[in-house]
């Protein structure tokens, strides 16, 4: 039966007895409230349905971004795949801290808990759901809502691929009491979450005491009956109950509750004033239920009419309803109220899930969109990845609040170059100029971004490493923005390498990063290996006083079964770069102990050189480890001597020297190797504690024909006699340049005129073939 206006009702009631005229209006209002209270209700709990479902799936992309950080970065990576528990626990606490998460953990790929900051999740036990197990490996991730340890959690699964899975990071936010209060002050709605087990267990939590939850389960079956609602007094609510997530054994619902008290408190006295209003007389009757149905049914269609609107998404047009009833302007301005806590909400959300609250920059899930978008427009632009150099040093020597200070003012130099502008992670900034740039502009605009920036009266120099992959030139076999990314932040590894901090990607670049983790992978099997591919040769060392042999260098080799022969100028920078160097150095070590106590059985007694990188020297436990090893096999300090690169030393000279001091006070030999090619000053040099210059070879192996490296070789050799330091020369490849350093005074020299790098056991065949030789007479 359709209804009828309040207009036509009044209007048939004229005609009509008085108390049919009361009846009808009676019923016609009693329908009309009901009715509307019915949509109202019912488009409260839709209303309410979708601002919790965009509050999960804003904290979905939240999880999302996080755990996308947390698998992406290759330090954890490493961590992962080298099972270094301590340091993935440390991770998982600092990232979790971050993000604010209440669970953050490790899983193996069958599910079983590396490492995990909840207490639900210890390690070694199983994760409890397999199935999402199985989706993130197939699917490359899962997301669901999982009961642990008597608490609910929407949880992120996502594998950890190097490149193929290795494990599946799990990060989740508790869904706790203080996000459904959060929620019903935002709905207006009492929110209850249940879960329940196919064992028969139930868990609640629930915006309403616990007495009111029979009454709320109660109404989730029950229809608003338009005769009965009204003069109710208890069990008023109106419930909608959904399915939120669903696993093989165990199901979480929502129920969204509507308090119809305050709907109807109203309705007795209206129906009963209308009753004495039409009683007096039918003009008055007819001329107060006109005004009234007029009053009443406008306001109430248009908040109808607005309610629809808010349910469709619509936050920014104003409610602006006039009324002669407190209760409807009451009700205009709850709607207005609700509309727009919903739109600040709404944008606050999107805001801080597509920006970085530091620096209001985009975030890198909003620039790999906006990426796709240009990809698929088949739109050519650039994407120049940058690298803020030493901003870790920043907030170590300054703070975290003046780092975070130069990241704010760099932002605001992006925001007036134009473009678009990324933070990616600490320091790492992408730029998507507006307008395709040549190298001038680039130069241009470095130039702008590097100037000093003042914080706190604090002046800090910043200086970018700078990495440029163009689109589509350097993508034509892809149009994955992942892949974009990885390319960027190859250039940008680059451009550290370059004396310009400037690199363009170019297809080349990707097989050697590639290249350059297969080994570093295959360099941490050999180390950890028993049977390793790592070997040591070692190359003799002619004392020009006396033509003896009485030292070598000790020279690191590696032929991969996998790799074949792997050049230690390949190898040994990036076990510096991924932080493996010491163990490297500690093999060495280990290695020339056992050759120079073999040697001492045959007594062949060789003081043998190793050589030091800049990690080495910084590490203070590396100095007690050699003591404690030498002591152990019964050698002399004097078997060992040490060799430092010059460059490495002026890097932090002060700091080396301090470190430097410790073995010469423990009685070994230090050289400066390859000198000549760093900026050593007389100042550092007469402060160094060191006994040799090593010249390198560079100015050794044409020593014959070149008048500018005979100069350079006679300086040094000078130099080295003011400062009371012995002088060995590397690379001699002849006779002549023998002859040439024998005349000036060189103490030693090395090369393959007097013999290549030899192994162990041919080294000891070699010098008892040469043992009664005088090597600088014999030439």
């Amino acid at each position: 039966m359709a209804l009828r206006t309040l207009n036509y009702s009044i209007f048939k009631l004229v005609g009509g007895l008085l108390c049919m005229t009361t009846c009808a209006i009676l019923v016609t209002v009693w329908v009309s409230t009901t009715n509307h209270a019915r949509t109202q209700v019912t488009q409260g709990l839709d209303i309410g349905q979708r601002i919790f479902t965009q509050v999960l799936a804003s904290r979905e992309n939240q999880l999302y971004n996080s755990a996308d950080v947390l698998t992406a970065d290759f330090g954890f990576i490493q961590s992962v795949a080298s099972q270094d528990k301590a340091t993935i626990a440390s991770v998982l606490h600092n990232h979790g801290e971050r993000i604010s998460a209440d669970l953050m953990a490790l899983l193996k790929l069958d599910g079983e808990v590396i490492s995990s900051t909840s207490g639900g999740l210890n390690s070694s036990e199983p994760f409890p759901a397999k199935e999402l197990i199985r989706a993130a490996i197939n699917d490359g991730g899962a997301m669901s809502i999982l009961e642990m340890d008597e608490k609910l959690y929407q949880v992120i699964l996502l594998t950890v691929d190097a490149p193929i899975p290795i494990a599946i990071a799990v990060v989740g936010f508790e869904i706790n009491q203080a996000l459904i209060e959060e929620l019903t002050a935002v709905t207006k709605l009492h929110t209850t979450i249940e879960s329940h087990h196919t064992n028969g267990k139930k868990m609640t939590i629930s915006s309403l005491h616990d007495s009111e939850l029979d009454n709320v389960y109660k109404s989730v079956a029950q229809e608003l009956d338009i005769f009965r609602s009204p003069f109710e007094r208890e069990n008023r609510l109106f419930s909608k109950r959904f399915l939120l997530s669903e696993l093989a054994d165990r199901q979480v619902w929502i129920i969204l509750s509507e308090d119809l008290n305050e709907l109807f408190s109203e309705f007795n006295l209206l129906q009963l004033e209308i009753t004495f209003i039409t009683l007096f007389s039918i003009g008055l009757a007819l001329f107060m239920g006109a005004v009234f149905a007029r009053n009443l049914t406008r306001p109430l269609t248009n908040l109808a009419a607005m309610a629809q609107r808010i349910a469709c998404g619509d936050y920014h047009k104003g409610i602006n309803i006039q009324a002669n009833t407190q209760e409807i302007n009451n009700l205009a301005v709850a709607f207005n109220a609700m509309q727009d806590n919903v739109r600040h909400r709404e944008e606050k959300i999107q805001f801080q899930a597509s920006h970085d609250l530091l620096t209001h920059l985009y975030n890198r899930y909003q620039i790999s969109e906006i990426i796709r978008q240009k990809i698929s427009e088949k739109q050519p632009f650039q994407a120049l990845g940058m690298t803020i150099l030493g901003f870790r040093e920043i907030n170590d020597t300054f703070g975290y609040h003046i780092g975070d200070g130069c990241l704010q003012l760099l932002a605001k130099r992006f925001m007036k170059l134009g473009g678009q502008t990324a933070r990616l992670g600490s320091g790492d900034l992408l730029w998507l100029p507006k307008e395709l740039v040549n190298e001038a502009d680039l130069i241009k605009f470095r130039k702008q971004l590097e100037q000093p920036l003042d914080i706190e009266n604090t002046v800090i120099n910043v200086q970018f490493s700078i990495g440029v992959v163009r689109y589509p030139e350097d993508t034509e076999d892809t149009e994955d923005a992942q892949v974009l990314f990885r390319r960027v932040n190859i250039a940008v590894a680059q451009a550290r390498h370059q004396k310009s901090l400037f690199q363009v990607y170019y297809q080349g670049l990707e097989e050697c990063y590639l290249y350059h983790l297969e080994v570093l992978n295959e360099l941490k099997q050999a180390l950890k290996s028993s049977q390793s591919e790592l070997a040591m040769f070692y190359q003799p060392k002619l004392c020009l006083h006396t033509g003896q042999i009485s030292k070598v260098e000790a020279l690191i080799r590696w032929n991969s079964k996998r790799l074949g022969f792997v050049s230690p100028e390949l190898f040994i920078p990036i076990a510096e770069q991924a932080g493996i160097i010491n163990q490297v150095t500690r093999w060495v070590i280990d290695r020339v102990i056992h050759d120079v106590c073999q040697w001492k059985q045959s007594d062949i007694n060789l003081q043998v050189a190793i050589n030091l990188s800049v990690h080495d020297v910084a590490n203070i436990d590396l100095l007690p480890q050699i003591i404690q090893r030498l002591e152990q096999t019964g050698l002399d300090k004097n078997s060992l001597a040490f060799e430092v690169t010059e460059s490495d030393l002026m890097r932090e000279p002060e700091k080396a020297i301090e470190q430097l001091q410790a073995f010469r006070v423990c009685g070994f030999n230090l050289a400066i190797d390859d000198f000549g090619t760093g900026y050593s000053s007389l100042a550092y040099l007469k402060s160094m504690p060191v006994s040799e210059l090593k010249i390198d070879k560079s100015f050794i192996l044409q020593l014959d024909q070149h008048i500018d490296d005979q100069n350079i070789v006679q300086t040094v050799i000078s130099l080295a006699r003011t400062f009371n330091l012995d002088v060995v020369a590397e690379g001699v490849e002849n006779e002549a340049a023998l002859e040439l350093l024998h005349a000036w005074g060189c103490d030693w020299i090395q090369g393959y005129f007097i013999s290549k790098p030899m192994a162990n056991d041919q080294i000891q065949q070699w010098l008892a073939e040469h043992s009664n030789t005088n090597c600088v007479n014999s030439k």
